[in-house]
């Protein structure tokens, strides 16, 4: 069952005939046994009956032909581009749209890098990095070297034989020109 605060708050609406069969039902049971509610909704009972007397009353002196005529002037008027587009901006970027836009844009940032990664050189106009490096050489660095280049997925590798019969071991040098 309600307290008579929540009763209360829910007299005009239950008057009104706007509450569900439940919520109608448990209201009417507490006005039955709560005198102080049933009070309350005898005041708003009252205050219904005189206020509609009243406009009952006064209704036929109202002249409500200049407030249909304003009314209509006010739909069919033509608003400009620039109020439209106003209107728009205002409805569009309120708090609760610019929080999703934010990780959004950030999502699509992420994803057009990430693209790069699956399609190298997928912009226009994007330059494809034609680079080649040594991955690897040998202890000495004299006779075996490899190299890979990015573009082609080529792999090379260079073996070499120094003719000159360098003795790697004692450390004396020869010529250091690699024969090809």
């Amino acid at each position: 069952m309600k307290d008579c605060n929540s009763i209360r708050e829910s007299l005009g609406v239950w008057l009104d005939g706007e509450l569900g069969r439940f919520e109608s039902e448990s209201v009417r049971s507490h006005l039955e046994n709560c005198p102080a509610c049933d009070a309350e909704r005898r005041q708003l009972e009252k205050l219904e009956l005189s206020l509609k007397g009243i406009l009952v009353a006064e209704a036929p002196r109202l002249a409500f032909e200049p407030f249909w005529s304003a009314l209509e002037a006010r739909i069919n008027q033509k608003r400009a581009w620039h109020e439209d587009l106003l209107e728009w901006f205002r409805w569009t970027f309120t708090a609760p749209r610019l929080a999703w836009a934010v990780p959004a844009v950030i999502l699509l940032l992420l994803g057009g890098l990430s693209l790069e990664s699956f399609f190298p050189g997928w912009r226009p106009g994007a330059q494809r990095n034609n680079f080649a490096s040594v991955e690897s050489i040998d202890g000495y660095g004299r006779n075996v070297a490899l190299l890979r280049e990015d573009e082609t997925r080529t792999t090379v590798i260079w073996l070499y034989h120094n003719p000159e019969g360098e003795n790697e071991s004692t450390g004396e040098t020869g010529d250091t020109r690699p024969s090809f």
